[in-house]
């Protein structure tokens, strides 16, 4: 729960020694330890400290890969934080890159309109707009958007990060009175929960 709160480093201690008991209880690469390891790196991550997360997730995904194949949805959510953390190192191409094998992936295992799926596509926008091309990631939230309105509802927390990227795309297009009313919507919603 510190993790959610966003009190990341009250909440690591707690995940290293989560992990630690799940390592001698049920082994190395157990899926149970393997995820507590997933959220530990992508706990470090949120704290800055890419490359310590990247060599986490990245054991994580070797384990992942041996126990549960390439295609289970945990495999594919460990992909889907290397991408993440490569971009938030800056390597916004090769990020790019790991994310589009990802949606392929996920799109094929998962379907199109699965929330899993609809991430990825937001992290492809984020990390397109990241590189300055915002028309394009733009086109690409909008689309995110519209889908978890359909799938997820307005008032979802996915949906709501979808308008945030919105009104960050806004802004950086020029467009800003647009971007100011949409994170004053955003927050508005934000605020009933």
């Amino acid at each position: 729960m510190l993790g959610l709160q966003g009190r990341y480093a009250d909440a690591e201690p707690l995940f290293r020694q989560v992990l630690a008991a799940r390592r001698r209880a049920l082994g190395e690469d157990h899926p149970d330890t393997l995820a507590t390891g997933h959220r530990l790196g992508w706990l470090i991550g949120r704290q800055g400290r890419y490359s310590e997360a990247i060599e986490i997730v990245n054991q994580v995904l070797g384990g992942r890969r041996q126990v549960l194949g390439d295609d289970h949805p945990d495999t594919l959510a460990a992909r889907e934080t290397m991408a993440w953390l490569t971009g938030l190192r800056g390597k916004l191409g090769e990020a790019s890159e790991l994310s589009r094998g990802v949606l392929e992936d996920r799109r094929r295992v998962l379907g199109e309109d699965h929330p899993d799926t609809l991430t990825t596509r937001a992290t492809l926008a984020w990390l397109t707009g990241l590189q300055g091309r915002y028309g394009e990631a733009e086109q690409m939230c909008r689309h995110v958007l519209a889908t978890r309105r359909r799938v997820l509802g307005d008032d979802h927390p996915d949906t709501l990060t979808s308008r945030d990227s919105l009104a960050w795309l806004a802004g950086r297009q020029g467009r800003r009175a647009e971007a100011v009313e949409l994170y004053r919507q955003v927050l508005a919603d934000r605020g009933r929960y």
